[in-house]
């Protein structure tokens, strides 16, 4: 009797890394989030990381998937862009973004001219103040970016940071206490990203330049074989050289354990709070004995979280081939989650 259209609408989250192209396409209906197509491109280690390069590893992803958005939402991350947690004095909205244009040199190594800034009042703090997020990303990159995703006949709806698509994609379906904080630690292939919380809060942010490629760079160098090699022991446990892999494994992990350390322990004195539970995500997780090593080190249980709970997952994918890799996809998937 009556035609009723449902809204449907595709977001499209896109993770460039240094290692892979991750995207995934959510289609939003009636009241659900689909997760209808994923792909997970690796960028060849002799690739030269070039803008041509790069585009190429997209538009071949996106046609694998047979996707064609006229919009993306993409992250960024590394030396790209930066982010703050201030408190200044209690203002509104309005006034707060006419105070950033004179303020935000003091919180940024940049020029403002020299960046994209955007803020977050997250909540009211003591003695009149409030906590402020302040982020900011190089705007020759950002442009960058536009310019590549252009040629591709694509557009850019929402800059994200890897952190908080990671951070978006969990607190989508999960809840945590705000007793405690909670630490989310994306173990990529070139970094490793620390956000800390007291509830949906974000309250410290830190990008740690150790990853994946590090075990991999050293064990090349090392016993003198091609990256891919070396990528292929690091999976594998190194099997007939096992004992080397562990040594150098271990080598990076202590060194990253060292700057975990340090996070934490920051984040316990700022805020009166001990770290209760920490999620991990990333590539890096999938190397054996990762996460039994840090939890060793670190003296805490380490949770490995899927970021697909909470999404239908469409008939046209194999779960049994999704799972494996939903860890990969946890930026990408907070990102899709975007509006």
């Amino acid at each position: 009797m009556f035609n009723i259209s449902k809204k449907t609408k595709e977001s499209v989250g896109l993770d460039i890394g240094s290692y892979s192209v991750k995207v995934v396409s959510i289609v939003k209906e009636s009241g659900h989030n689909i997760l209808s197509a994923y792909n997970l491109k690796q960028i060849p280690f002799e690739a030269a990381k070039t803008p041509s390069q790069i585009a190429k590893s997209v538009k071949e992803a996106m046609d694998e998937m047979d996707i064609h958005p006229s919009e993306v939402n993409l992250s960024v991350s590394g030396s790209n862009m930066i982010v703050r947690f201030i408190s200044l004095p209690k203002m509104s909205k309005d006034q707060l973004e006419n105070a950033m244009s004179f303020e935000a040199e003091k919180y940024i190594p940049f020029s403002a001219d020299e960046v994209i800034m955007d803020f977050l009042i997250l909540d009211d703090a003591e003695g009149g103040q409030m906590n402020v997020l302040l982020a900011a990303a190089k705007r020759d990159f950002v442009q960058s970016q536009l310019g590549l995703l252009e040629k591709l006949g694509m557009g850019i709806n929402v800059i994200d940071i890897d952190a908080f698509a990671v951070f978006n994609a969990y607190t989508f379906s999960n809840k945590f206490p705000a007793d405690k904080g909670t630490a989310f630690l994306d173990l990529g292939f070139s970094q490793t990203s620390v956000l800390i919380s007291t509830g949906t809060i974000p309250r410290f942010m830190r990008l740690i330049q150790i990853g994946g490629k590090d075990i991999i760079e050293t064990i090349a160098a090392d016993m003198s074989i091609p990256q891919e090699q070396a990528e292929e022991m690091k999976l594998k446990g190194g099997e007939k050289n096992g004992e080397k892999v562990r040594q150098v494994t271990t080598a990076v992990l202590d060194e990253l354990v060292k700057e975990l350390q340090l996070s934490f322990g920051y984040f316990e004195n700022k805020y009166g709070k001990g770290v209760g539970s920490i999620y991990c995500s990333g590539g890096m997780i999938y190397q054996p004995g990762t996460i039994e090593y840090l939890q060793e080190k670190l003296g805490a249980q380490l949770e490995v979280w899927s970021p697909l709970k909470g999404l239908d997952i469409s008939e046209s994918l194999s779960r049994e081939a999704l799972d494996p890799l939903a860890s990969q996809l946890a930026v990408s998937i907070g990102l899709g989650l975007r509006e």
